[in-house]
């Protein structure tokens, strides 16, 4: 390659890293760090006894709980099964609180058809079950969705102006129980939930749903029905069921007539605010859980360990560089000091990745990634040694300053390539097969790979290049370019003057 292009190539990578670090610090942005190194909540999910519990079981869990945690926004969850238990990691969060509801809620949705109403004074309320508590505790599960049940609900979910019974009225604060036919609809009909600010009034919030075609064919068949009831029946009303309770119980409109159902959009209408609604919806688009867990243990992780384990890993990258510098600029000089200024190019590169990964794909950098980027440094400082060595061995062939460095590239790039191809799938091997932080490890081995080939191939040729074709640095000692400035092979020792290299 002649110095023009030579010029070129190391020009245009210097773009493109100048061009990855503009964007950085112009959007400010910073690497995602992982639940080791900025603290977070820890939570270890466990099925509750008598369910019945397979792989299918426990991977589609698994999904739905990675659903719910990118809805929540946190970055780069962990989530990892052990056993039969899954262990949730979430990075940065905050409200553990929050954390145990959103990923532990079974969320079971159904949409039952209304038979009766049953008063605190019919007889058949405290025969059901003495309160709504002892009623959940029965049921030790989902209602089962093809049949009838009994189930509380607040006093709000009375629809708006629904009679429970002739004479009978629902004291202020007393549950209501509601004997509710099989269920129309469930909660894997939705295919959409979001909230929305009721556009009529301003005042309450809404969860608007999509169902999917059947689910739209039996909501649709099933509100064609109840709209033939009488305004004000409870046999008018639609329950909303979340979690074996009534959340609401609207009526079909009274404008809808007899024979006539709702499409595919459906609209809940929540009793709280906008928190409420957005939670709902949050819930009802993530899924339901298919089997009922329990938090086993929940903690905390400070913030102040992660800092520590932080500085603890970067401190021992630092050293570890600094180490293979001097040895470098020790064994090489001038050809050494260009080594480690390929090392440092290295690093920019590998910690840029790694920040705009985590801004635009989510990736997370953990402890066990930082042991990935320490060991990549290793991989990196063999490419250029191998380089060095394999200028050596044409210079002792007795090759010009310049060509030797032709050769010798072609050499190296061939084992380079070969070394780093292995290195490369046993990281896509580990991170395939690995779970949790080990994962981590393989993601950060296997991009420090990939970058240090392209580096090789566009930054070490171009500045090599560049310096071997530099009259002024191939005839200085200090580079170490020249023939009687490299020690002689054991074979072929000679003091020869002649031997020694030409610019």
């Amino acid at each position: 390659m002649n110095r023009g292009r030579l010029w070129l190539v190391l020009g245009g990578f210097l773009t493109l890293v100048a061009v990855m670090w503009g964007t950085i610090l112009a959007m400010g942005l910073r690497p995602n760090l992982g639940l080791d190194l900025q603290g977070g909540v820890s939570i270890t999910l466990a099925p509750e006894p008598g369910q019945e519990v397979d792989e299918e079981i426990l991977e589609q869990t698994v999904t739905v709980i990675r659903q719910r945690i990118d809805a929540l926004g946190v970055a780069e969850p962990d989530i990892a099964r052990q056993g039969e238990n899954i262990l949730v990691q979430l990075p940065g969060a905050a409200d553990q609180a929050e954390a145990e509801e959103v990923v532990g809620r079974t969320a079971q949705l159904q949409f039952r058809p209304v038979r009766n109403i049953i008063p605190p004074d019919d007889p058949r309320y405290d025969e059901v079950s003495e309160d709504c508590d002892a009623l959940l505790q029965e049921l030790a599960g989902p209602a089962v969705p093809t049949e009838p049940v009994v189930l509380c609900g607040n006093p709000e979910s009375l629809g708006e102006g629904v009679d429970p019974a002739e004479d009978a009225e629902v004291p202020a604060g007393q549950p209501v129980k509601y004997d509710l036919a099989p269920a129309a609809v469930v909660g894997a009909d939705v295919t959409d939930a979001r909230a929305a600010p009721d556009q009529a009034t301003g005042l309450q919030w809404q969860v608007l749903l999509s169902l999917s075609r059947e689910g739209g064919d039996r909501f649709e068949e099933t509100t064609a029905e109840l709209a033939c009831e009488p305004p004000g029946s409870p046999q008018r009303q639609f329950a909303i069921v979340l979690d074996n309770t009534v959340d609401s119980a609207p009526q079909v409109a009274a404008d809808i007539p007899c024979g006539q159902g709702i499409g595919r959009d459906a609209v809940i209408t929540i009793g709280g605010g906008e928190e409420e609604a957005r939670d709902l919806a949050l819930l009802l688009r993530a899924g339901a859980l298919p089997i009922q867990l329990e938090v086993a243990t929940s903690q905390n992780v400070s913030p102040t360990l992660g800092v520590a384990s932080l500085q603890a890993g970067l401190l021992a990258g630092f050293i570890g560089l600094l180490l293979v510098a001097v040895y470098l600029i020790v064994l090489y000089r001038g050809i050494g000091l260009a080594a480690v200024a390929e090392l440092f190019m290295f690093g920019a590169l590998v910690y840029g990745a790694i920040v705009l990964l985590g801004e635009f794909v989510g990736f997370t950098l953990t402890l066990a990634g930082i042991a990935g980027i320490i060991v990549s440094i290793g991989i990196a400082a063999d490419s250029s040694i191998i380089y060095r060595e394999r200028y050596r061995d044409e210079i002792r062939a007795g090759r010009t300053v310049r060509t030797a460095a032709e050769h010798a590239f072609k050499k190296a790039w061939k084992t380079n390539l070969t070394g780093n191809t292995v290195s490369f799938l046993a990281a896509v091997v580990l991170y395939y097969l690995a779970i949790g932080p080990v994962r981590g490890f393989a993601f950060t081995l296997g991009l420090s790979t990939i970058i240090d080939t392209l580096l090789f191939g566009t930054f070490t040729r171009s500045l090599f290049g560049l310096i071997s074709r530099n009259p002024k640095l191939a005839k200085s000692r200090w580079m170490g370019l020249r023939a009687q400035e490299v020690a002689p092979d054991a074979v072929g020792a000679t003091k020869d003057p002649r031997r020694r290299a030409k610019v």
